[in-house]
């Protein structure tokens, strides 16, 4: 009789066991907005803009995606992403790049830096519910600053060198401003008014639309910006 009771004994810790490793090997997520890496810089009904910063030899913890997002990187890095059903794969991001993620149901990854320089990114995660169905790439761009595009947003990128200037232009669509590098402009409006700013990478600013200006680089090193304009 004391054999069969520590039979089950036995058995039911066994059970415990199995169940507690499962747990454990289960990662658990927490929301975009909780992951130390991510730093909340803008938001507003359309659009959450974060500013992700991982050193070299980093993780970040597992965490949750709802919405499709736009990437624009500020730095080389090579980051090794693990969905948590699925295998990791390794990435080389390159500065100025973008990338676009679609998130037809909830995901769930962590990201590990296992290059040798810092990892940055502009995460801008969109807000508004579409048919993920209808998302197809643009083949060929008439605009050749164009360099991505689909059924939710387009991307621009506009390269000053020291001195150049753009044309008076308006802004049709309201989007996130992405300065892809630092360096010093000069914004000129159409009644005239000018004021220069210090323009530091990753520092994003929102896009009303009808907005109209020239942008010149004051700067002695070009500036890279990358436009992410919302359909």
């Amino acid at each position: 009789m004391r054999r069969m009771v520590r039979s089950v004994a036995l058995a039911m810790l066994c059970g415990n066991l199995v169940a507690c490793a499962a747990q454990a090997s289960t990662p658990s997520a927490v929301p975009i907005e909780q992951e130390p890496a991510h730093r909340l810089v803008l938001q507003n009904e359309h659009v959450r803009v974060f500013e992700v910063s991982l050193p070299a030899g980093d993780e970040t913890l597992w965490h949750e995606h709802l919405h499709d997002g736009v990437s624009v990187r500020l730095t080389d890095a090579t980051v090794e992403d693990q969905p948590k059903d699925g295998k990791a794969e390794t990435f080389r991001m390159r500065r100025g790049e973008v990338a676009y993620g679609a998130t037809p149901t909830a995901r769930i990854h962590r990201v590990r830096n296992v290059g040798e320089t810092a990892f940055r990114n502009v995460y801008i995660e969109l807000l508004t519910l579409h048919d993920a169905s209808t998302d197809s790439a643009v083949a060929a761009a008439p605009d050749p600053r164009v360099v991505f595009e689909n059924d939710r947003v387009r991307a621009l990128r506009r390269i000053l060198a020291p001195g150049e200037s753009t044309d008076m232009h308006m802004h049709a669509s309201e989007g996130v401003a992405v300065p892809a590098t630092a360096g010093r402009l000069k914004i000129s409006y159409p009644d005239g008014t000018t004021r220069s700013v210090e323009m530091k990478a990753g520092a994003v600013q929102w896009i009303e639309p009808g907005t109209t200006h020239r942008l010149k680089n004051i700067g002695d090193a070009g500036i890279e910006i990358v436009d992410i304009e919302l359909k």
